[in-house]
Order: C-alpha cells, then sequence, then structure tokens
C-alpha cells in the first residue's frame, strides 16, 4: 500500500501511524468537506498554488477529486534561477496524472515584481536580506493567487499541514493567506503518509525533502535546525497525548535539549497564529 517517502514510515509512532482504513477515512471526510464548502459559498473552481513539494501536490488532488479536474487551477509560480526546474517537471506530472487540462495549469514567474521591490527594500539593512526577500516571493505568489481567484471566481485552497503551522514555518500573509486550508489539522508525517497512498502522486514528490525553495538549497530542516519526524512526535505528545517534556524524552529516546528547542520554536507559531492582535479596548 504504502511507497517510498521522504520519511521512513516505519519510523513513525503509533499515535502518527495512519492505517490504510483510516486514510480512506480521511480522504472520504476531506473530500466532501471541500464540496459542502464550496457549494454553501457558491463557488465551483479553485486554485492552488503548486510548487512541485509534496502539501501542495496533496491539496491539489484533494480539490480536483473534490471538485473535478476542469474546475482546478495549478498555479506555478517560479522565481527563474532559485525555482528548481525539477519541481517545474513534478508539477506537470502530477498535473498529467490528474488529467488536468492544459489550460488549467498556469504558470507566473515572480521575478520581476519580486526583484523590483526588493531594489527599493534592500537599502534597509536590519533582518537577513535572504529571508526577507524570500518573504517577499512568498507573497508576491499570495498575490497572484488572490488576483487569479477574483478573475476565475475560485477560492485559493492552501497547502500548509498542522507541523508547520505549530511551528510558524510560514510567510505571514504569503504562503500562510488561503480560502480554505485541506490538510492544516495533519501532522507532517500524516501528510506524508496519505501522500503515499494517492497513486497520482509522483515517487520524485514522495522522496524529496521539504523545502519552501526561497533560496537556493534551502531546507526546511536544516534552517529550522529541528527533525520534522522528531517535531511531530514531541508536539503531537504534548498537545494530543498531553505528555511532560520528561515523559516524551523516555518514551521516544528523544534528547531533551532537542525538546526544548521544537518547544522554543512552537512559540513562534503561537505568535504567529494569534495575529492580528485585536484591542480590547
Amino acid at each position: 500500500m504504502f511507497r517510498k517517502t521522504y520519511f521512513d514510515l516505519e519510523k513513525i509512532p503509533p499515535h502518527l501511524k495512519l492505517s490504510e482504513g483510516k486514510i480512506k477515512e480521511i480522504l472520504e471526510k476531506k473530500i466532501k468537506e471541500i464540496r459542502n464548502y464550496f457549494k454553501k459559498f457558491g463557488f465551483k473552481k479553485a486554485v492552488v498554488g503548486v510548487s512541485g513539494g509534496l502539501d501542495s501536490a496533496v491539496s491539489g488532488v484533494l480539490a480536483v477529486k473534490a471538485l473535478g479536474r476542469k474546475n482546478v487551477y495549478f498555479v506555478r509560480m517560479p522565481y527563474f534561477g532559485i525555482t528548481p526546474k525539477e519541481g517545474l517537471k513534478d508539477t506537470e506530472k502530477l498535473a498529467k496524472n490528474l488529467n488536468l487540462p492544459k489550460e488549467n495549469l498556469i504558470t507566473i514567474p515572480i521575478n520581476n515584481p519580486v526583484d523590483s521591490s526588493w531594489k527599493l527594500l534592500k537599502k534597509f539593512k536590519n533582518g537577513d536580506p535572504k529571508i526577507r526577500k524570500g518573504n517577499l516571493m512568498a507573497r508576491e505568489r499570495m498575490k497572484i493567487l488572490f488576483d487569479l481567484s477574483l478573475a476565475l471566481k475560485a477560492i485559493v485552497v492552501g497547502t500548509e499541514d498542522k507541523t508547520e503551522s505549530e511551528l510558524g514555518y510560514f510567510t505571514l500573509w504569503g504562503d500562510q493567506a488561503s480560502g480554505i486550508e485541506p490538510i492544516k489539522n495533519l501532522w507532517k508525517t500524516q501528510v506524508y503518509q496519505l501522500a503515499s497512498y494517492l497513486k497520482e502522486i509522483p515517487e520524485e514528490i514522495l522522496i524529496k525533502a521539504p523545502s519552501p525553495g526561497l533560496w537556493k538549497g534551502q531546507s526546511a530542516e536544516k534552517e529550522m535546525g529541528i527533525d520534522y519526524l522528531e517535531a511531530d512526535i514531541v508536539l503531537s505528545a504534548k498537545k494530543d497525548l498531553k505528555m511532560s517534556e520528561n515523559e516524551i524524552s523516555k518514551r521516544f529516546k528523544i534528547q531533551k535539549r532537542k525538546i526544548k528547542k521544537i518547544l522554543e520554536r512552537a512559540k513562534i507559531g503561537q505568535i504567529k497564529n494569534s495575529l492580528p492582535y485585536e484591542l480590547k479596548n
């Protein structure tokens, strides 16, 4: 049933593991909920920002299964020179596997608008320029998706998973922005399990290391200094199993310093997910 993925699915602990029956149940419920949401608000079409990564692939497949291939638009927004060509090809393969109409695979490069903004902003020297420009890229993509949603009378389908949300590993009002989030209630390793089951997702996407692709060689795990599998175990044990740090360390054989680092990083997620702050008086 399960295909090879970036994560060794055998190492995933029981409380994060999804059986074939559970995956079928999750897929059925998500497809039904997406369909009902669109119907409730009078929409038939969806736009999905697809990067060649796994999260966007799963969200894209769910949208197609819920709404039909003719009603879903995959939007590639490369920054040429940084966006890997393999990612563009992987998205083409995904679209082909889903039998998506050619006109529903849209490509809009973002080099010119990002460079134009960065030319004016880079004179302000504070902050990591790599991250600042990467945030500009993420927000430029958001602008494109929401303009297309208006032009096509569509809803923007998000691609954020629970792990990234909890860790705050997203750009505020960039890749975080959407009209509906199909996989935000699933931990990263659970999204991979779902993806492994979905035959439409190419193997190249399944085995790829997670990365936002905002600069050359970017790796999500290296940037945060956090292993995604360990993050899933720690955060789910803390939130879902109500375990203490000592209990987590003992049961899952994770060093306490790593647990503290993950929980410290999760504070960023708490701050980001609480914005904007609304005055009480």
